[in-house]
């Protein structure tokens, strides 16, 4: 089995509380399952190999997707869903291998002939034609049609199936995982109207959960700052030149400075003052009384 529909919707809200590498392991795992049409051995080391769990991590992120999402059996781990998906797809391919054995669609019965008693629709359409032998036939000089009406009803009865374009797929694609469609819109036309990868999406999640973010915080801050995507180093680089730069003051500078206002508010308040020595009056004796 090649291909099964993946219903994000269902996978975010299930796998919400997974850590970013649970999360790649769960999605090997099915992927696995999948593939191969049968659970996960019972035997942990060969589970670490078949999904590539080579560090401790990896194997406890391994141990935990087994806990959460699979049952223990004695034919090995079992996933209900995978299950359910791959018997839909056996008795599918059973169908189209029976109709293979009859030579495909059955031919349609070109015979006139009715086998069994009744009219058949052939001879009543004869018969019909029968009785307008005699009637008589429409002149070639008449008004040809030009204008045919069609009524809302008709129209709204077929209405024709909206295109959507990758770039209108991108964006649907955020949204569905929790972006705001205004902070959507604006990341993919700055990525010219190209998805996101899965590979992409796991890579932005680990470098959101790198500043403490998730992944909408990490993608409407992206648009925000009129991004195609996300990066730790960038999102720390902007918060950086964010920040008001401290001015500092030696103490020189600072008694400076406060002795500046002094003397601004003493001459406010008395005027300023000539400091500058008088010349002494000498005064000379003349003589006694």
């Amino acid at each position: 089995m090649n291909y099964y529909q993946h219903h994000i919707g269902d996978f975010m809200r299930d796998t919400a509380h997974l850590s970013p590498v649970e999360e790649c392991f769960y999605r090997r795992a099915i992927d696995w399952y999948y593939v191969n049409e049968k659970p996960l051995p019972l035997e942990l080391n060969q589970v670490h190999r078949y999904l590539r769990a080579n560090t401790k991590t990896d194997k406890q992120a391994v141990s935990t997707v087994l806990s959460d999402f699979f049952k223990k059996t004695a034919s090995g781990f079992v996933h209900s869903r995978c299950e359910l998906e791959i018997e839909k797809f056996r008795s599918k391919a059973e169908a189209n291998r029976e109709n293979g054995k009859l030579g495909g669609r059955p031919k349609k019965n070109n015979d006139l002939k009715n086998h069994h008693g009744f009219s058949s629709v052939s001879d009543g359409l004869i018969s019909e034609t029968q009785k307008n032998l005699n009637h008589k036939p429409l002149t070639n000089n008449q008004e040809p049609v030009t204008n045919i009406n069609i009524t809302a009803d008709e129209s709204a009865k077929n209405p024709k199936p909206k295109r959507i374009t990758k770039k209108q797929k991108a964006i649907n694609a955020l949204v569905e995982m929790g972006v705001g469609e205004k902070f959507a819109e604006a990341v993919i036309e700055k990525r010219k109207g190209s998805e996101f990868t899965e590979l992409a999406i796991e890579e932005i999640k680990l470098q959101a959960e790198a500043v403490n973010l998730n992944f909408v915080q990490a993608i409407e801050f992206a648009a925000k700052q009129e991004w195609g995507s996300f990066r730790a180093d960038w999102y720390q680089n902007r918060m950086a030149k964010q920040q008001p730069v401290a001015t500092y003051q030696t103490s020189q500078q600072r008694t400076a400075s406060e002795m500046d206002r002094w003397r601004q508010a003493e001459q406010q308040a008395f005027g300023e003052r000539d400091v500058t020595p008088k010349k002494s009056v000498l005064i000379e004796e003349v003589g006694h009384a």
